[in-house]
């Protein structure tokens, strides 16, 4: 929480756990235009939030939609030392033919890889077991579950590994 935050000069890592996240390829990304191309993912800033850039790697950028008042707080306890970022950026340890998860906050945060290539990141609700079974059963319409790799982060994973780990050639808590 932000009032554990201790004084100082060094930058803060801040973690957001927002539904509306993208990842935009880095050659592409505009910060200026953070909140037009949220817009043109179908998620456009409600009246109250605004675009944030949740970092950046070398392919990629985040961006998020984020609320003005939390957004403010932040910057008024941490200034320009917070760093913004979302676990849409992590990258699995093994990226060859990957599905990798992690639950958080009642978002599932997903990537798939095929051959090392990522071939889709997203954000989806999940607040329940059967909201996660959902959604796995609509990914392996696209995708032969059987032949990829399952690697799971954030809350609960051993239950989401027992959970979904049949679907996948070999299942991994990270």
């Amino acid at each position: 929480m932000l009032a554990d935050v201790p004084a100082g000069h060094d930058p803060v890592q801040v973690e957001l756990l927002l539904p509306h996240t993208m990842l935009v390829p880095a050659e592409l990304f505009d910060e200026e235009h953070a909140a037009e191309m949220l817009a043109a993912n179908g998620m456009p800033p409600a009246a109250d939030e605004c675009a944030v850039c949740c970092g950046r790697e070398e392919e990629y950028a985040a961006v998020a939609a984020i609320s003005r008042e939390a957004l403010r707080l932040v910057r008024e306890k941490l200034g320009d030392r917070a760093r913004f970022t979302t676990p849409l950026l992590r990258t699995p340890r093994n990226a060859a033919k990957t599905v990798w998860m992690c639950r958080r906050a009642e978002l599932l945060y997903i990537k798939v890889y095929d051959g090392g290539a990522l071939q889709l990141a997203e954000v989806v609700p999940a607040e329940s077991d059967v909201d996660l079974v959902y959604f796995f059963e609509r990914l392996g319409g696209g995708f032969a579950l059987k032949e990829f790799e399952l690697r799971i982060a954030g809350d609960n994973s051993k239950a989401a590994r027992k959970l979904l780990g049949k679907r996948f050639k070999q299942a991994l808590c990270e």
